[in-house]
């Protein structure tokens, strides 16, 4: 079967509940995220992140009337950027076999004004691709985006990378129909059997919050 990336795109939209996914031919507004422009700005030094993870950690702050660890707020940015190509790929390729282009010029999203989560995403792109192209594009992408995250605060290279795998773990079982799990699976290299995960959100921090129940801590 062929898809679009129109296709594509309303396949993920129905499968994850919290996220709204289009395709447009240029990012959609000044409020938008370009994933190009942030890799582009940390690869030459900057800290395009910096806004959103200091509104994070004031937001922890608020509610926990705490001064929050900083790595609480570095490794949950972390986790929301990597999940929109994992979540974009992970998702129509368990479901297709098929993946939009995921490279970082094909990609933008916008933060929920409160939850600060990426909870709209435009696909920038009318390239449809393999598997395993879909597995090279967001292995580059990502390695790029976390070889230049430097959120003031030191993440281990098993947390930074664990929660690439553990967002494409979670996109590949999202969706109720997925005939090519596996083979998604296979090309991202995750175990889908895994419970646990391997990067840690670090929520066990923050005052009378217990450890979830996929926490690496229980290893």
């Amino acid at each position: 079967m062929t898809y679009s990336v129109g296709r594509l795109a309303a396949i993920v939209d129905d499968a994850v509940a919290w996220v709204s996914v289009r395709v447009a031919d240029s990012v959609p507004g000044p409020e938008w995220v370009s994933c190009a422009e942030v890799v582009a700005e940390q690869q030459a030094g900057g800290d395009p992140t910096y806004g959103w993870r200091k509104t994070v950690r004031e937001d922890y702050a608020r509610e926990y009337d705490i001064d929050p660890p900083v790595r609480i707020a570095a490794m949950i940015t972390l986790m929301w950027y990597v999940q929109v190509p994992a979540v974009i790929a992970g998702v129509a390729t368990a479901v297709t076999g098929m993946s939009p282009d995921v490279s970082p010029a094909s990609l933008a999203f916008r933060r929920h004004p409160t939850a600060h989560y990426p909870f709209e995403v435009a696909l920038l792109t009318d390239q449809v691709v393999t598997v395993d192209e879909a597995a090279a594009q967001l292995d580059k992408h990502t390695t790029a985006f976390l070889e230049s995250y430097r959120p003031e605060v030191k993440l281990g290279s098993l947390q930074r990378f664990g929660a690439v795998k553990d967002e494409l773990r979670q996109a590949i079982r999202m969706p109720e129909e997925a005939p090519y799990a596996d083979r998604a699976a296979a090309a991202f290299d995750v175990s889908l059997e895994d419970t646990l995960r391997i990067s840690c959100c670090y929520y066990y921090a923050l005052p009378n919050i217990k450890a979830c129940t996929t926490c690496p801590r229980f290893r």
